[in-house]
Parts: C-alpha cells; structure tokens; sequence
C-alpha cells in the first residue's frame, strides 16, 4: 500500500511524500513488515536544472525508478533488484536534475551511504539500508543518464559508489585497520512498449572491498560467520502482454466506472521473466572455503496482473526457482504468491 501527499508552493518549490507499508513472508530469508518513507523537496529552476533534497529514491535499476505496485509485474520485486539492487532503496541528500534535450536526460545524486555492519551474505548489500539522522559518516554518488530519443523506448545507465564502512575498523596483524567496505555498483535497463505487450531488460554488475576485514568484525561483534562476495553480478529479461484486447468480443465489461473499476484502464496481463544473479561471483581468497549463503540464482517467474483502474492491481505469480550454490546452505525453493497493490 502507497499513500501519497504532495503541495506545491509556488510553481518552482514542491513538497512530496510517499508512505509505503509492505508485509513480505516467504520461505527464504525475511518474513516482516517494511515501512519506506520518502519525505523530499525539488525546487524547479528550469527544465534544464532541477534540485531535490530529503529523503527519495535512488535513481538506480528499473524499479527503484518505478516502484508503485502497478507499475512492476511480479507480486514482489525481482531478486536481482531486490538483492544485487536493494530496491526499494531511500537515502537522505541532495539529487540535481534535468533534461539535456528532448532525448536525453540525467540526474546526479549525493546521498549518505549504506551501513555494512548489517550486511547478510545471501543478500549481499540488502539489509544496509536505514534511515539515519545526522551527519553521515560517508557520502555516496549516484549519477543516471537516461534516453528517450525512440518513441516507447527508455534507456537508461546508473552507477552508485560509496564507503560503507560506517566509521568502524578492525585489528589485523596488531594493526588497527579501517573499513572501507566500498562499494561500487554500475546497471542498465531498457523498457520498450509495442502495442500490447511490455519488454524490459535489467542488468547489474557490483563489487565491495574489506571482506575479510567485514568477517573478522561480524565474527567479534555480531558472532556469525558471514562470508560477502566480492563482486556480484544479475541480470533479468521480462516480457508482459495485455490480452483484454483480445478476449473483448467474448467479453463484457461493465459501464459502471468507479474508484475501484474504469472500463478503459481495465487490464488482464500475461508476463514472464527470466532472471539470473550470484552474490559471490567472486570471494575473498581468504575466506573462499568458509561456509557461507550464497544466492547463486536462476529463476523463470510465470504470472497474471488483474488491473481493475490505473491503482489496483490483483497479482499472482510462480517461480521456479533454483541454486547453483553446492554449499551446505541451500535455503531457496519455488515459489507461489498472491498480492494486491493499490495507490492514492
């Protein structure tokens, strides 16, 4: 559920803010409530240059860009972009926007950074999101550039590059050693919509430094053996169609719009999607025989979105689901999910 507040000030000054409240239960790793808060300001200079500043979005991958529930397919977000993109992904600071042209446009964000003390193995940079007040002891870049020179076409390329450190350090060899815990993350993604049907691709490629520094401090402070991958990599190829267009001679659909039901906007959707992701593409040499959680991914994900208007959506989904991983952890099974979204 979406719960949306905006004002406008003055035709340069905006104020928006988004609450979001998801409850997430699935064999694997989280079962729990999510609460998102986006809380931000844009003041419009012109077209050209526009700044943003609060707590917002990064401009990184697919959904992060489009993260209402009507707006993505599957009942939750793809792992590739929940996992190697931890969607959905809010940071305090200050983003500076525009259109280059009409085909081009960009945004380049400085932002507080993750948190690696709580970093998972299976889900990589995922659980160091948090919402901190204060100064930041690291801050992260985002840049975006984004194309729409092709009609129903949109390309896009962003990166995101931090210190995840939070201040902490390690001693290592009677030396006291500060992690880093860096991070580097480079994606891209292409939508193209063609008479009913919707393509998207997405792809990610990260990497994160002081993993054996990490270990040794989860080891001390939060005594777990917590193996991260060095670099990760995901990708992931969706393909939807509408099929009410063609099922309307056999069909009818009442007159009677409404605040749940419009005709026009009524939709019946059929998608597939593809994905692969590794979070430990490559470990530590140090650490490259320790047990650990890996997620090690091929997913093939068959649905059906029920739209009744522009904000309802009725979602079902099954996965088939399957880790690559030989180690002793292997927690990942298929999957079957049920879901309602809905934006005011």
């Amino acid at each position: 559920m979406q719960i949306f507040l905006g004002y406008r000030f003055t035709d340069k000054l905006i104020w928006n803010s988004e609450f979001q409240i998801e409850y997430l239960h699935d064999k694997n790793f989280e079962h729990k409530y999510e609460i998102v808060i986006e809380a931000f300001f844009d003041y419009i200079i012109d077209d050209h240059f526009k700044m943003r500043f609060g707590y917002y979005p990064l401009t990184i991958g697919y959904v992060n860009n489009n993260d209402e529930p009507v707006m993505f397919y599957s009942v939750n977000r793809s792992e590739v972009e929940r996992i190697i993109l931890p969607t959905t992904w809010i940071e305090f600071g200050t983003m500076f926007y525009g259109n280059i042209n009409n085909d081009w446009s960009y945004a380049l964000s400085f932002s507080q950074g993750l948190n690696s003390e709580n970093y998972l193995s299976g889900t990589w940079i995922r659980q160091g999101r948090e919402i901190r007040f204060g100064v930041p002891n690291s801050i992260s870049v985002n840049p975006q550039l984004n194309y729409n020179g092709v009609e129903d076409l949109t390309l896009s390329v962003s990166g995101y590059f931090g210190n995840s450190g939070n201040g902490n350090s390690i001693l290592q060899e009677e030396n006291e050693e500060e992690i880093k815990a860096n991070i580097n993350l480079l994606s891209g993604y292409g939508k193209y919509d063609w008479q009913n049907f919707r393509f998207i691709a997405v792809g990610v490629i990260g990497k994160i430094s002081d993993t054996d520094k990490l270990y040794d401090f989860y080891q001390i402070n939060n005594q777990i053996n917590n193996v991260l991958g060095e670099q990760v990599y995901g990708y992931l190829f969706e393909v939807g169609c509408d099929i009410m267009p063609y099922l309307k001679n056999n069909i009818n659909l009442s007159n009677g719009d409404n605040w749940f039901y419009k005709k026009e906007d009524f939709k019946l959707i059929l998608f597939s999607r593809f994905e692969r992701l590794n979070t430990h593409q490559t470990v530590n040499q140090k650490l490259i025989d320790f047990n650990r959680n890996e997620s090690n991914l091929e997913i093939w994900t068959l649905g059906i979105n029920i739209n009744t208007s522009k904000n309802f959506v009725f979602k079902t989904n099954y996965q088939y689901r399957q880790n690559h991983y030989s180690g002793d952890i292997n927690p990942f099974k298929n999957i079957f999910e049920l879901g309602i979204g809905f934006i005011y």
